[in-house]
């Protein structure tokens, strides 16, 4: 009997590989990789919501082409989506189908990422965290609008990602050396960061005001459950309204601790540190996109001018004469 390759007979057959069928694939590939339920939960969203917009998911995945992404992207880019918008669905494609070129199937073509424009970060200014921390009248106050106090103190005392506050418990909160472990964070390493005076106060108080327990979530919801995102969106949304602030974003309080702690005179790498960034050039990227202007700061380490004051202030400075 003659020997077949298995690309020939698939040919053959005419095999039918649908999109569907090798995005199920792929997502199991990557939930096998260990990736964190934050990246599997937005490539299942990709998947429902964004990839049906260039192509439906019941097609040969071989009807996918490199002039099919060109013409999608470009029709984005043309109905004024944000950069950020066009460059993460070709991120999440270009994953995608590097994992179907890598199984063969479907010929493979090069994928570019799109060159973006990135725009500052949006931070909260002092006088709208001030107002966010004045501490809410606990005879009177809802439930929900003092925990949504005590949360917006842990992040901008912190730093963390929304996913790390939502899996901190109170047997992570080290009152004895002043310490917060995050044990679920988006590098999946484990981290101990410092608490301050104020965080440490608060969070005193409110752990006993909620009569939490050792192994109780920090954060839960009423019933003691595990907060969703959307939850502690909706919560913090409504505590802005009532504070009468305009609310940009969870991620926001983040962008806001690394602003604040350059302004206040923090170096870059205590900053990683804080941060939990892998790597400084993942820092760097991050403060470019910070609203800072350095130009004080650049001025005060000015030669020139630094040269000119010590000769105002009567400091002689001895040159060789020219020859």
């Amino acid at each position: 009997m003659a020997k077949i390759k298995l690309r020939a007979f698939r040919d053959i057959k005419n095999y039918t590989r649908t999109i569907s069928d090798c995005y199920i694939e792929y997502m199991n590939y990557c939930k096998y990789r260990g990736q964190r339920e934050a990246t599997i939960k937005s490539k299942e969203s990709f998947y429902k919501y964004e990839l049906p917009k260039m192509i439906s998911v019941d097609e040969d995945i071989t009807k996918i082409t490199e002039s099919m992404v060109l013409i999608h992207v470009n029709s984005m880019i043309d109905r004024g989506l944000k950069g950020g918008t066009y460059s993460t669905f070709v991120i999440k494609l270009k994953a995608f189908l590097t994992y179907c070129f890598k199984k063969e199937y479907l010929r493979e073509f090069e994928i570019k990422i799109p060159n973006i424009l990135l725009e500052k970060k949006a931070v909260y200014t002092e006088d709208e965290i001030n107002i966010l921390l004045t501490k809410p009248n606990l005879n009177t106050c809802v439930i929900g609008d003092y925990r949504s106090y005590v949360m917006i103190a842990f992040f901008i005392g912190t730093g963390c990602r929304s996913e790390t506050i939502l899996n901190v418990r109170v047997k992570d909160v080290n009152f004895e050396n002043d310490s917060i472990l995050f044990s679920h964070m988006k590098t999946k390493r484990q981290a101990a960061v410092p608490m301050s005076k104020f965080l440490r106060g608060e969070l005193l108080e409110y752990i006993n005001n909620m009569s939490l327990k050792y192994n109780d979530l920090l954060f839960p919801k009423i019933n003691g459950t595990q907060m969703s995102y959307d939850t502690l969106h909706q919560n913090l949304q409504n505590y802005f309204k009532h504070c009468n602030i305009k609310m940009h974003g969870v991620n926001t309080f983040r962008n806001t601790f690394a602003t604040m702690f350059i302004k206040n005179g923090g170096d870059i790498y205590r900053l990683k540190l804080l941060l939990n960034h892998s790597t400084i050039k993942t820092t760097e990227r991050y403060i470019n996109l910070l609203p800072l202007d350095f130009k004080e700061d650049l001025l005060q380490y000015n030669p020139l001018d630094n040269l000119q004051n010590n000769i105002n202030k009567g400091t002689k400075l001895k040159f060789k004469n020219r020859k």
